[in-house]
């Protein structure tokens, strides 16, 4: 079976009150995402990464990072109070993570049209890294693009759900709304489980 592009997986939708985490969020200082697409609109804090800081979105090897081999760790933020409905939505997800984050678009901007491949780790098999979005702040105006080849395939993602994106292929994400759109972006390490989810 061909692995798709972008698939809405068969995780029940979290369907409580997302607003204590995202005011939350909107109340810190997060860091610019490191990419030659970004203009300055892009930005992520870490629930999980490389260091327990979550201004420290890096990952070693990746867009020329001179962050060093860390040790995989959860971050000072992850198990603050604020973040209990982004703790559970992770529960539902029947992998191991790599880093989590949560990454803000600002009102009005784009991301370019770009793929990931510069992260040798991201594929579908065992110890590969699986990119799952699951929105928590958006709005039908914001448009999530992916690339079959030359065919544009548009998209709105729905706050609460779970998708799988293969983000080796190009992708580009519109944000014509007039507020941040926030998406808490989950990279898993694959395993049958999450296979069949991404396939069925």
């Amino acid at each position: 079976m061909k692995r798709p592009i972008l698939k809405q997986l068969n995780i029940p939708k979290y369907e409580k009150d997302l607003s204590v985490s995202v005011k939350c969020i909107e109340g810190l200082t997060l860091s610019l995402v490191k990419t030659k697409y970004n203009n300055g609109n892009w930005e992520a804090i870490s629930l999980r990464g490389y260091s327990n800081d979550y201004k420290n979105i890096l990952k070693p090897g990746v867009l020329k990072s001179n962050l060093e081999e860390g040790e995989l760790q959860d971050t000072t933020l992850r198990f603050v109070p604020e973040m209990e409905s982004l703790n559970e939505i992770l529960k539902q997800i029947p992998a191991e993570f790599q880093r989590v984050r949560v990454m803000r678009l600002k009102a009005g901007t784009k991301i370019e049209k770009h793929t990931d491949k510069i992260d040798k780790t991201i594929g579908f098999e065992d110890g590969e890294i699986i990119r799952v979005h699951v929105p928590i702040k958006t709005d039908p105006k914001v448009v999530f693009s992916l690339y079959d080849g030359k065919q544009k395939c548009d998209y709105f993602l729905e706050t609460g759900t779970y998708y799988y994106t293969d983000v080796t292929k190009a992708h580009e994400v519109h944000n014509m709304w007039e507020q941040d759109r926030l998406h808490l972006v989950i990279d898993c390490y694959s395993n049958q489980t999450m296979r069949e989810l991404i396939l069925q």
